[in-house]
């Protein structure tokens, strides 16, 4: 299911998200780019998008990328809160970083659940996700996915990401992950150096049942250790 966003208080353009609504969560996928310049972003204490009606009234708080998109200082990026205020509003936690930095996204592959729910939320449809074919010194130990009838969840750990050269794309096979799943991501690499703020983040795609990702540049360490992600992705 496709919705297009209604408004929203910090001066972005509309935005179309797919959704999986259901009275027990909501999957939200999408990106939002914004300008931090735009005088909307700077009276807004937390910043609202407007959306058609949601399957919740109120939700927790989840986490939702906020990326820098100029090539410039290269891609950083982190998490930030969000939350259904109301069937109508999602809330995002406005952060400040350093002004040299304006040009952003928000990038949603991110799950809301119901706020004051007692029980814990299980999700069900694990397969047996195996990782082949990984390029020579790159391990990927910690790994995890679910499938169900809408959506999907993939968790990945890799591990010595800088073994593969400046600007080298790499490719993982997701053995068992379904085909016809695909979703444009992020891959979170800590670095080993101060920085102006968060993580590099590194361009990454789900497709025809593989992990692809446009690997570091120049501007970023080489010697990062690691990339994480997580998502929640809505199906086709």
């Amino acid at each position: 299911m496709i919705i297009t966003s209604t408004g929203n208080n910090f001066g972005a353009e509309p935005v179309e998200f797919k959704v999986v609504l259901n009275e027990n969560y909501v999957i939200l996928n999408g990106r939002m780019l914004f300008d931090r310049k735009t005088e909307e972003y700077k009276a807004a204490d937390v910043l609202e998008i407007y959306v058609p009606d949601l399957s919740m009234k109120r939700s927790m708080e989840t986490a939702v990328f906020m990326n820098y998109t100029s090539k410039q200082y290269d891609r950083n990026g982190t998490i930030v809160r969000s939350w259904i205020k109301d069937k109508n509003t999602i809330c995002l936690e406005k952060v400040e970083v350093n002004a040299a930095y304006t040009d952003f996204e928000f990038v949603f592959f991110c799950a809301y659940l119901p706020k004051g729910q007692r029980e814990t939320f299980i999700v069900d449809g694990e397969i047996d996700l195996q990782i082949e074919n990984l390029p020579k010194n790159m391990y990927c130990e910690h790994y995890c996915a679910y499938v169900n009838e809408s959506w999907a969840l993939i968790c990945l750990g890799i591990e010595n990401i800088g073994a593969v050269d400046f600007g080298t794309q790499f490719t993982l096979d997701l053995v068992n992950f379904p085909k016809d799943i695909s979703a444009e991501l992020l891959l979170s690499c800590p670095m080993g150096y101060a920085q102006g703020w968060g993580n590099s983040t590194l361009p990454a795609r789900i497709q025809n049942g593989q992990f692809i990702c446009d690997g570091y540049t120049e501007l970023q360490d080489p010697q990062v250790s690691c990339g994480v992600i997580k998502a929640y992705i809505v199906k086709e």
